[in-house]
């Protein structure tokens, strides 16, 4: 991936991008934030939030985008470091299971989905939304961004 930092080949960029259901952020962004800098994390998708709205904040070091719709139930957000944060050039919020974010980093896109879904004594309805929505999401990213294979190393 283009972009300055990490190590490597010359103009590489070396991201660590992190998924965590967090069983609620209220009263954790900033431990929350600590950790992933800690680990240095550069992007972290995280579910049930348990927030409400559709909005952003900053977290620390992190700036944390967010989607809910009822107090104390699901939400999803995702966090980008300083490095990174203004390389987001898009945020959609779908619902709060689903949301993703685009960033432009050198020469390269890259798109983020979080994602919560639905555990198995859920109502049919909710599931088929969700993957419905995902299905969605990822048909609305361009071919030329279109996800790739996790190399056998990351599984």
């Amino acid at each position: 991936m283009g972009g300055k930092g990490g190590k490597g080949h010359k103009g590489d960029y070396r991201l660590r991008i992190g998924s965590w259901n967090i069983g609620t952020l209220t009263g954790k962004s900033i431990e929350l934030a600590k950790i992933l800098k800690k680990r240095k994390v550069n992007i972290a998708c995280v579910q049930e939030t348990r927030w409400v709205g559709s909005k952003v904040r900053n977290a620390n070091e992190y700036k944390l985008w967010y989607s809910g719709v009822l107090k104390g139930k699901n939400g999803v957000g995702i966090l980008v470091d300083r490095e990174l944060r203004e390389s987001v050039v898009e945020v959609r919020r779908v619902n709060d299971r689903l949301m993703s974010i685009k960033l432009v980093v050198g020469e390269s896109t890259l798109n983020v989905v979080s994602a919560y879904a639905p555990q198995e004594g859920l109502d049919e309805e909710v599931k088929r939304c969700f993957w419905e929505g995902l299905d969605k999401i990822m048909r609305s990213i361009p071919p030329a961004e279109r996800t790739k294979r996790m190399p056998d190393e990351w599984r």
